[in-house]
């Protein structure tokens, strides 16, 4: 039998529809007589509740959409991963939804998932499209992104990450750093961070704008050109671990000697960059432990009867934002 119904079930039970739906959701009394042969039925039949239907009983489908730019990334690979751990430990499935960093993308995926009646969301899209969705009624949380006041935002500290990795390659000797970011705004704050140093250290700032949504060939030539016209500079801070690994690659090509000639400090300090470039110095993010908090949030709003009341709590705003530790590595020269 292909697909069997529950009123298949309560045939071969012979207990009627009502009954079946009863055992299923542990409703009422019933004999373990009754319950015993509902379950021989559904052995028989091979037959498998819809969860979703049998949830929205009680208005719940203990379902989390995650949406990111790409997984391909990372720290969002990482950070999803931790994500679904805690979220499934909690007794939450996940549907994953990649976005590219287009706002139709994101806007089609929340249309979709409102329409499965996801119980939250949790986002690391850089566009408004979700945190400005009109009729957005599930839980969000976001990920590092601009703060919305409307949700909570889990994120590290950019800024002060950012002044750790660009003081340590001045203190190191270099005076020639470049930024290299994916997007130019003023709401960057690694991008200020970085900024803030240099000045404060009288040093000419410079940035290199290579665009989030560029494949990442794209991305790995902007940067090789750059360092191919501008000889002089000295140093890269990448605001994060794969820019910085391009740089890495670039000085290997040109036989730079790293640090001695050309120094590099990358930003996430994610497990898998550390895998493949241990001598990589980075900012670390605690991402499992953002991943953690992220879940806590995102939870308590779910199983309130107010969750944007919850969200919108201002006065823990602070306790959302996590510390970063630099790891020197030894692409840069200790002082």
């Amino acid at each position: 039998m292909v697909n069997p119904t529950l009123e298949d079930v309560a045939a071969i039970a012979g207990v009627s529809p009502t009954t079946v739906s009863r055992v299923l959701n542990n409703r009422g009394y019933l004999s373990e007589k009754t319950k015993q042969k509902v379950f021989a039925a559904m052995q028989e039949l091979d037959y498998r509740p819809n969860a979703i239907a049998r949830s929205l009983q009680n208005k719940k489908t203990k379902i989390v959409a995650l949406i990111f730019p790409t997984v391909a990334h990372p720290f969002y690979g990482a950070m999803a991963t931790y994500l679904e751990e805690r979220l499934s430990d909690r007794g939450y499935r996940v549907i994953l939804c990649n976005s590219q960093d287009h706002p139709e993308r994101e806007r089609d995926y929340i249309d979709m998932l409102l329409s499965h009646h996801v119980d939250g969301v949790i986002t690391g899209a850089h566009s408004d499209a979700i945190a400005n969705y009109p009729t957005l009624r599930s839980a969000l949380v976001t990920i590092d992104r601009e703060q919305s006041q409307r949700y909570p935002n889990i994120r590290c500290d950019n800024y002060g990450g950012a002044r750790k990795a660009t003081s340590a390659l001045i203190d190191a000797g270099a005076r020639h750093i470049v930024h290299i970011t994916s997007t130019r705004s003023d709401t960057n704050q690694r991008q200020r961070g970085y900024l803030d140093v240099m000045q404060e250290n009288n040093l000419e700032p410079r940035i290199l704008e290579v665009g989030f949504a560029s494949e990442s060939a794209a991305k790995n030539r902007a940067i090789t050109d750059y360092l191919d016209q501008h000889p002089e500079v000295d140093a890269v801070f990448g605001s994060n671990d794969t820019y910085a690994a391009y740089a890495l690659n670039w000085a290997q090509v040109q036989e730079k000697k790293v640090p001695q000639d050309f120094q590099v400090v990358g930003f996430d300090g994610t497990q898998a960059i550390h895998s493949l470039l241990p001598h990589l110095a980075t900012v670390v993010q605690p991402i499992e432990d953002m991943a953690e908090r992220a879940v806590e949030r995102l939870v308590e709003a779910m199983e309130s009867s107010t969750p944007h009341e919850v969200m919108a709590d201002e006065s823990r705003l602070e306790n959302d934002v996590f510390p970063t530790v630099f790891r020197p590595g030894t692409t840069v020269r200790l002082p």
